[in-house]
């Protein structure tokens, strides 16, 4: 998976040269599937109850931050900052502003989607559009999905066997839409945010290209038979 400023970014590895990592541990639970997400973190931060989740995986965050509403209060120390209950930003959102204060390109976010809480998964969303237009290549990760902020440009995206390929304007419309290697091809089409033709294609070739000129796209990769138990 890429973002514009990665010519070509298909392997987590690459990700990694292009610049710092910070991966963010949210609420919820992060399975032991995903340490390739983190194994190679330059900075790691846990957001309220991501250090339990953190903890959970032998994670230790460079930073613990929080109101710790939902979560044990942790120890007061140099490496946690103690934010109020009531505020405009989620912990996951300061988190990310965080990141990006520290100079993050590359921002992963475990734990973020799902769980019980739609208005979080939203709001974790919502994240990944404030960390794109500030130049950073931002994901939310789990098991099953992997979602990125796009900016327009060229993008291509290394196929996945066993995945969907879906995209969604994260605004209004993203015009010039252009999609090649898949299995639905599209050419020069504005994708808006009240029609969802971009969901469940399927790659057609090794490499996929996503072309577009304005606007925002949310690049959504989905197993198409989650595991289980």
């Amino acid at each position: 998976m890429i973002c514009r400023s990665f010519p070509v970014c298909s392997t987590q590895m690459e990700r990694k040269k292009a610049g710092m990592k910070c991966v963010i541990f949210a609420g919820l639970p992060a399975a032991p599937e995903l340490h390739g997400w983190w194994a190679d973190a330059d900075y790691v931060i846990a957001a309220d109850a991501g250090y339990e989740n953190a903890c959970r995986v032998g994670v230790e965050p460079d930073l613990l931050l929080g109101d710790y509403d939902s979560a044990p209060r942790p120890e007061a120390g140099a490496k946690t900052v103690f934010l109020p209950a009531e505020k405009d930003d989620t912990d996951t959102y300061y988190a990310a502003r965080k990141a990006l204060e520290l100079g993050a390109t590359d921002v992963v976010i475990v734990g973020g989607l799902g769980g019980a809480r739609l208005d979080h998964t939203l709001a974790n969303l919502q994240t990944l559009v404030f960390l794109a237009k500030n130049g950073v290549c931002a994901t939310l990760a789990d098991t099953d999905n992997e979602v990125t902020a796009l900016l327009p440009g060229t993008h291509r995206i290394q196929a996945r066997p066993g995945w969907y390929f879906s995209i969604f304007s994260a605004g209004e419309q993203a015009p010039g839409v252009t999609l090649e290697g898949l299995k639905y091809p599209l050419h020069d089409y504005t994708l808006t945010h009240a029609f969802p033709i971009g969901v469940s294609n399927e790659f057609a070739a090794e490499t996929a290209t996503l072309r577009f000129s304005a606007g925002m796209i949310y690049l959504v990769l989905s197993r198409k038979e989650p595991p289980r138990g």
